[in-house]
């Protein structure tokens, strides 16, 4: 009889009904199980997290803005505030001078009207509607506009990848992770870079490709409970294998959320 696994031809012995454990477990979460409930709970305590900071955000020591949930860790809400407060005796003649004749050429030339708000009418380059920025330079209309552009050659595989990436930072947990691994050989580095390739570099335990293949929310393969460090070396040689089941992943994630929430 051929094993239950329907992507998998091996034949089976005796009463069993997966070939091995990996292809049962293959078969039981690519089919049976739901993971719309734990990409729910994600979103639901990323929401609560941000109302609980609107309730006594970080302003701006600059201009007095509130903080954006996403930048909460900064001191001013953008570049230009942080420019404006740390170079305060800049002398901002010339500056002041080239913009004017920007505004003078946009109005000499029809593009902008006299008095008009400092916006330019664009024509985003992704998805080719007309949108209006104070900024000539931009070429989309939204971030995830811009998103969709860049990822346009990938494949499916290439684009899960990049969604899979560890995105938050090490230091906001510094008691979950073993930093002694990284006082002793360094982060890796490539050759034409800084040549360290004994370093260590973050590992997926759960690996991308099986969670690619059993279509696994890449929030949940980028989880910072996912997440380990280790020789490059020795990642390099686990290659695409999972250390653990996603079983024991999502029991991870409960702990970690419990944890840090």
């Amino acid at each position: 009889m051929k094993c239950k696994n329907t992507d998998c031809p091996n034949e089976v012995i005796g009463k069993r009904q997966y070939c091995s454990l990996t292809c049962r477990n293959v078969y039981v979460n690519k089919h049976l199980r739901n993971y719309d409930k734990v990409s729910e709970t994600l979103k639901n305590k990323r929401k609560e997290k941000e109302e609980e900071y609107l309730k006594l955000p970080k302003y701006c020591k600059f201009c007095g803005e509130i903080i954006p949930f996403e930048k909460r860790d900064n001191t001013y809400c953008n570049s230009s505030c942080m420019a404006s407060a740390t170079n305060p005796n800049k002398n901002h003649t010339w500056g002041d001078k080239i913009r004017d004749g920007i505004y003078n050429y946009l109005i000499s030339n029809g593009i902008r009207k006299e008095g008009e708000i400092g916006l330019f009418k664009k024509k985003c380059i992704g998805c080719d509607c007309e949108f209006s920025n104070k900024r000539n330079d931009v070429k989309y209309c939204s971030p995830e506009c811009r998103k969709r552009y860049k990822r346009r050659h990938l494949n499916e595989y290439q684009k899960y990848r990049l969604d899979c990436n560890f995105r938050f930072n090490l230091s906001d947990y510094p008691d979950y992770f073993d930093f002694s691994l990284i006082e002793k050989y360094g982060w890796y580095s490539p050759t034409n870079k800084k040549n360290n390739l004994e370093g260590v570099s973050r590992d997926h335990i759960f690996s991308v490709r099986e969670g690619f293949e059993l279509g696994i929310d890449p929030k949940i393969i980028s989880h910072p409970a996912n997440c380990r460090l280790m020789k490059h070396t020795d990642n390099i040689s686990k290659n695409k294998k999972s250390s653990i089941t996603l079983e024991e992943l999502l029991q991870k994630i409960n702990e970690f959320d419990g944890k840090f929430e």
